[in-house]
């Protein structure tokens, strides 16, 4: 027969045991939302994989979700979960050099401005090297009423064929209504593939968008995140990315 201590340490992994199996079920419900604001669902946070999050409703059912689709607030939860392996890999600012360069495919030049709901994107290259986004600038006025909207645009990062890499919310307010200016949007540095894309998605309506400007020769794209639309045969879009690189690997 075993002895005390061993009935005791037998126990102990038994119940050690238990949680690990079922330390799923216990996991906290909380309101998840999508990154547009419009779709909201209870669940709880079961694990995340090659930025896809899988999540348990109340009634035991499971469903997954692209990382990349979460609110702001979502993908910071999950991040302090998986202790900041959850998403693409990330940087602090004064981890860089502080010398960004900027890439353009356009000659600086408006000739024109147009507002799409199919989304606008910009391809870029990036140098050789690791190198991360700092930061987005796009040309354009907001249109619609004189008060900006209460919510949010989206500026996505995404790879060549437009698979979705990282998110970031801007509020509208960013964009002053009427005449097109320069807006500069910083992001948390993340690092880009060689080729990449960035996606402009303003949800526009009659009574709300930017005019996103664009050069009088060219081509570019059109698209939302994992819906490329084509291109567009005005110009090039006034939009521009900086990317910086680690101290020391400059």
């Amino acid at each position: 027969m075993m002895n005390r201590a061993k009935i005791l340490a037998v126990a102990t992994c038994l119940i050690l045991n238990c949680r690990t199996c079922f330390g799923a079920d216990d996991a906290e419900l909380r309101a998840w939302t999508d990154a547009s604001g419009s779709f909201t669902l209870e669940a709880a946070f079961v694990g995340v994989a090659d930025g896809v999050v899988k999540l348990r409703r109340s009634d035991g059912k499971e469903l997954t979700v692209k990382l990349s689709r979460l609110s702001s607030a979502d993908r910071q939860y999950i991040d302090e979960l998986t202790d900041g392996d959850a998403g693409p890999k990330t940087t602090t600012p004064s981890k860089l050099t502080g010398k960004p360069e900027e890439l353009a495919n356009d000659d600086g030049k408006p000739a024109g401005q147009k507002s799409f709901p199919r989304g606008i994107a910009s391809a870029f290259h990036a140098p050789d090297g690791e190198h991360y986004l700092t930061s987005v600038r796009i040309h354009g006025g907001r249109y619609g009423y004189p008060q900006a909207p209460d919510e949010d645009f989206h500026v996505t990062l995404c790879d060549k064929d437009f698979k979705p890499i990282a998110d970031f919310d801007f509020p509208y307010k960013r964009f002053q209504r009427g005449e097109a200016e320069w807006v500069t949007l910083r992001v948390k540095p993340t690092q880009v593939p060689a080729e990449f894309v960035v996606c402009l998605n303003f949800n526009p309506t009659q009574t709300k968008g930017v005019y996103v400007s664009h050069d009088g020769e060219g081509k570019s794209l059109v698209g939302l995140p994992d819906k490329p639309a084509g291109t567009f045969g005005g110009g090039d879009w006034l939009v521009r990315v900086s990317l910086d690189q680690l101290k020391g690997e400059e």
